[in-house]
């Protein structure tokens, strides 16, 4: 009997249920957006809204991640090319850097080619600097007109600057003492005082000129150069043309009792960057035909 009661209760119940919500509906269809669902749809449609905010803002930046892995092959190839044409201009700058430098250089021993009638250009194609030699190789010989005891020059802006003597020739090229070697030596003249002395090379060191007067005096406010004297013997030219740079005074030395000063003398070349060399050649003999 109990049960049946319950029974009756619980069927009530779900009548009574479905007949509220077909009332709340009808209600809501009638009220449009005024309707009590459409409120309520409202109310939680704003309480969600910052839940939703707060998803989106955690997930938006794995996904953004997961996209990033997906370019990341196409970005590396990009990153290559750009990468390689930075390389190239790098060294199209550097080749053009190179050519200048070679351009001035060229330009500065067509230059000296007025300290006489006759210069051999010549490149130089290798070095044999050591403990006991100091010389370079350059790519002219005797087929050139090159002879033993030819002096070399290079090219500055303020004008020669002598780079050595041939000590050695073949057909097709030539050795220069170079004037920091230890054979090497030149008459030279401080261009202040103009006091004449001997140069003599001394290796790495810095050149020695000796035979000065006791107490000479070298510029204070300036570097000294020094220069070739270009002296003559029995009426013939020495083997060096006069006013070619041999360097600066480093240094000088004058004691009180001394039978003689010395100075030390920075070369004016730059050995280990020359790249391009003139060779003087005596001027022709007229009464002889002519010459090389």
């Amino acid at each position: 009997m109990a049960i049946r009661q319950r029974t009756r209760s619980a069927r009530l119940l779900v009548v009574t249920l479905v007949a509220a919500s077909l009332a709340i509906i009808t209600v809501d269809y009638r009220g449009g957006e005024q309707g009590p669902l459409d409120a309520a749809g409202r109310v939680a449609s704003s309480a969600i809204a910052p839940l939703q905010q707060a998803v989106s803002n955690v997930v938006q930046p794995v996904s953004n991640f997961f996209s990033s892995l997906a370019e990341l092959p196409s970005l590396s190839r990009r990153n290559g090319d750009l990468q390689a044409q930075v390389d190239d201009l790098r060294t199209v700058q550097q080749l053009n850097q190179a050519l200048t430098r070679q351009i001035e250089t060229l330009e500065q021993l067509l230059g000296l080619q007025t300290i006489t009638s006759h210069t051999i250009a010549a490149r130089v194609i290798g070095s044999g600097v050591s403990n006991f030699e100091w010389d370079i190789t350059i790519d002219r010989g005797s087929e050139d007109g090159i002879e033993v005891d030819m002096p070399v020059v290079t090219g500055a802006s303020d004008g020669p600057r002598l780079v050595g003597r041939v000590i050695r020739v073949t057909p097709i090229s030539s050795i220069v003492q170079l004037v920091i070697d230890r054979d090497f030596a030149v008459a030279g003249r401080l261009s202040t005082s103009q006091e004449a002395g001997l140069v003599l090379g001394r290796g790495e060191e810095d050149l020695r000129m000796g035979h000065l007067r006791p107490g000479i005096e070298v510029g204070e406010t300036e570097p000294e150069s020094v220069f070739t004297v270009g002296y003559e013997v029995n009426g013939q030219p020495g083997l060096y043309p006069a006013g070619i740079l041999i360097g600066t005074v480093s240094r000088a030395f004058s004691e009180p009792d001394a039978v003689e000063s010395f100075v030390t003398i920075r070369p004016a070349v730059d050995f280990s960057t020359l790249q391009y060399v003139l060779v003087i050649a005596p001027d022709p003999d007229p009464q002889g035909g002519g010459g090389p």
